[in-house]
């Protein structure tokens, strides 16, 4: 089952194909930018199905285009053996597996999140045509999630750097430095012009982003040291050897490419453990460096040059040892782990839609989810006072156990609800285990106020 933010991609996906907008039940949605629900729009499309399956395919994409750019980045600098290692090391990371199935923001900003900086440095240091496509990618990963903002002072540093370097100098004052913004500006506008003709604010969905770590979870605050502390079970624990000794090669001889990783790995998880609330998904845009320090681990201090097939063999039992326990870290997430208010949930919203009129109207605290499972219009619980003028223009009302966002007083109105209502049809009770989704004919409640 879809969680809250899934379903909202996915709800603005078929509405995009349906020509309804950007927009969840008919209410146009500032703060989730275009692209993941865009490609949830052509996965509906391409595959004629509106399925959850169907919706998350994308994020399949997103993971092999991950892929595809920590081995092109690594390719570029350090040749082939590094490339495949660093891929490798990604595809492996037990944090990478958990996301991939997810209709989430995380692997397909990682992937141009990753690409928008190497590229940037690469136009620093290699050829500045790169600063094109870095600016590209960049305009990308603001509208896949607007924490690619860290881009701008990650990018400063790195001109910084770049200063000392007089190759490097001469290509700043190159017309392709200064023509790759206006590149990703160009991609940016048509957003920025539908939040200002529909908001009345270019920057809403910014806003919006830029509060939602402060308010979240208000009772709930974590150490500094989080995100360091996570790292091993990110990237897999058999994978810090090479990381370190990644880390101290780069150290000691300056290799400059390990280091801007190291850099933006630093710059991001410290960014993040700034905020009170911490969760590990903000910091996987550091999983495609990491693999790419611990690639050059491999291959510059553990590894002999040129390789042996006994190293070489060595070399396939670490990664199925990796392989191995990344499926053993993630087994029970797959096998066990379900979204609350799983299945009762789904099973309410699909008697729901099988008896409703596709005009109905259904008061709900979990918006985006009824709305994708069950196609038809939602509202939110409202304030108490204003519950009975909105329960007029309502066909049924969805109570759940799960719903943090829910009125306190929807669960009173469970008290309303007696064994013959449920016996006559007016009201459905669905439970399973820990999770219950009660149905009640908003006509039922009109009646007892």
């Amino acid at each position: 089952m879809l969680g809250w933010d899934e379903s909202e991609y996915a709800s603005l996906g078929r509405s995009v194909l349906r020509g309804d907008g950007f927009s969840i039940s008919g209410r146009p949605n500032a703060l989730r930018p275009p692209v993941l629900p865009l490609a949830v729009a052509a996965s509906l499309l391409v595959t004629g199905s509106n399925q959850d399956v169907a919706a998350k395919l994308p994020n399949l994409a997103f993971s092999v285009l991950a892929l595809l750019v920590v081995y092109a980045a690594a390719r570029r600098e350090r040749g082939d053996l590094a490339a495949w290692i660093a891929a490798a090391f990604l595809g492996l990371m037990p944090t990478f597996w958990l996301f991939t199935p997810m209709l989430l923001t995380e692997i397909p900003f990682m992937a141009l999140f990753t690409a928008a900086t190497t590229c940037f440095y690469f136009g620093l240091y290699r050829d500045d045509r790169f600063f094109h496509a870095s600016w590209i990618c960049v305009a990308l990963a603001l509208l896949t999630r607007y924490t690619a903002v860290l881009f701008a002072p990650i990018a400063l540093s790195f001109t910084l750097i770049a200063l000392t370097n007089a190759e490097a100098r001469q290509r700043i004052w190159r017309r392709h430095f200064w023509l790759g913004p206006f590149l990703g500006l160009a991609l940016l506008l048509p957003w920025l012009l539908r939040q200002q003709l529909t908001f009345g604010d270019a920057l809403v969905g910014f806003q919006q982003a830029s509060g939602q770590l402060q308010a979240y979870m208000p009772g709930v605050s974590m150490p500094w040291y989080f995100y360091p502390v996570q790292v091993p079970a990110m990237i897999s624990p058999l994978l810090c050897l090479p990381l370190l000794a990644g880390i101290v090669w780069a150290v000691s001889v300056r290799d400059r490419f390990a280091l801007h990783c190291l850099f933006v790995v630093a710059f991001v998880l410290l960014w993040f453990s700034a905020y009170r609330f911490k969760e590990i998904r903000m910091a996987t845009s550091t999983l495609p460096f990491l693999a790419m320090v611990a690639a050059l681990g491999v291959t510059q201090v553990i590894l002999p040059r040129p390789l042996t097939t006994r190293w070489a063999a060595v070399l396939a039992a670490f990664l199925i040892a990796v392989l191995a326990l990344s499926f053993a870290t993630n087994r029970r997430f797959f096998s066990q782990a379900v979204t609350l208010g799983y299945p009762s949930f789904t099973d309410a919203m699909r008697v729901l839609r099988q008896r409703t009129p596709s005009n109905a109207v259904l008061m709900g605290a979990s918006g985006p989810q009824i709305f994708w499972y069950t196609d038809r219009q939602v509202v939110d619980f409202p304030d108490e006072s204003e519950f009975p003028a909105l329960l007029a223009r309502c066909d049924w009302v969805i109570v759940t156990n799960f719903e943090r966002g829910q009125k306190p007083y929807a669960r009173q109105l469970l008290a309303k609800v007696t064994r013959q209502d449920v016996e006559k049809g007016k009201a459905v009770v669905f439970q399973s285990g820990q999770f219950s989704t009660v149905l009640i004919r908003a006509a039922l409640l009109r009646e007892r106020p």
